[in-house]
Formats: structure tokens, sequence, C-alpha cells
């Protein structure tokens, strides 16, 4: 049994060391075919790198993959779900890792700036405020159950014998003069 055991670990021994060859190969046929693009054997680094550089966009990639654009939206949308879901104020940081568990962070190199810049547009809209030390809740009513509704505008009166009623003469930017 022992020997078996023994004889079936050095056969996977055996498959691994052909792969590592393997590999190694391809690594090496990888390096020349990047030194022969490059200018061939210059060994500066400086003179590479602008060459790889170039091959790289030529070749549609060789660096990270551009990032997909968020759903407009999406974030605030979860934002707002998040805080719906709490009875207490939420901290940023929890709302950052409620965004990542949904996959809906904002995609930047430093998320929590990000965030917090979606967050204050959110509470100059209304949507939402912030309650001290970063903590964040949805905009509440007076009872504190239900969110704040945003509000409506009441319609003009219709006369029945023709268009609307017009209250003010005020247009947008102007003031009343001093003898209405």
């Amino acid at each position: 049994m022992a020997n078996e055991f023994a004889s079936q670990l050095q056969s996977e021994l055996k498959g691994i060391d052909s792969e590592i060859s393997r590999l190694e190969n391809k690594r090496r046929l990888i390096q020349e075919l990047l030194d022969n693009e490059s200018g061939g054997g210059s060994s500066s680094g400086a003179g590479r790198a602008p060459a790889k550089r170039r091959a790289s966009r030529r070749a549609g990639g060789g660096g990270p993959a551009k990032r997909q654009r968020r759903p407009r939206g999406l974030i605030t949308g979860k934002v707002r779900e998040f805080l719906g879901q709490q009875s207490q104020p939420v901290h940023a940081t929890e709302i950052l890792a409620f965004l990542e568990k949904n996959d809906a962070a904002p995609q930047s190199a430093k998320p929590m700036p990000t965030l917090q810049s979606t967050l204050q547009r959110m509470k100059e809209m209304g949507e939402i405020e912030n309650r001290g030390r970063n903590r964040w809740s949805l905009v509440t009513s007076g009872n504190g159950l239900q969110p704040a509704a945003a509000p409506t505008p009441t319609p003009a009166p219709v006369r029945a014998d023709g268009p609307p009623v017009v209250r003010s003469t005020t247009t947008f930017g102007s003031r009343p003069t001093a003898s209405q």
C-alpha cells in the first residue's frame, strides 16, 4: 500500500516537473519575443519600456483591462436601499462595505472619497442627512418612520370657463417692484 502511494506521488511529481519545464520554455519564448519587438538586445530597462507600452497599445491589451462603467444611479440606489433597511444612522465605511458586497462600489483608486462625494450630493438633494461623525440616514418626516417624500407641486386652480389662474407675474430671477 505504501509502495503504491509512493509511486503515485512520484508520478504526480514527474507530471508537475514536466509542466514546470513546459511553462519555463513558454516564458523564455515570450521573453525572446518581447526582447525582439523592443529593439533587440538592449539590456537597459529605459530603452525597453516605451516599446513595450507601444506594443501593448497596438495589441489592444497587455495592461489591466479597462473597467466597465457602473450603470447610472446604481450607487445612489444601493445607498438608498441600504439606508432604508437601517434603524440607526450608519457610518460611511459600513455603506462602502455594503456596496462592495453587492458589486456596486465606486470603481476608483480611492472609493471612500468617491462615496463621500456621492453622499454629499445626495445630502444636497435632500435624500439623506449626516447625523454627525460621518453617520448617514435617510431623511425622515416628522414622525421618524417614513422617509420624506419629495414635495409635489400643487396644480394651479382651473376655472371652469378658461385657462389656469395666474397667481404671480414674477418670473424667475426678477423681483417685484416696490409698489407691489
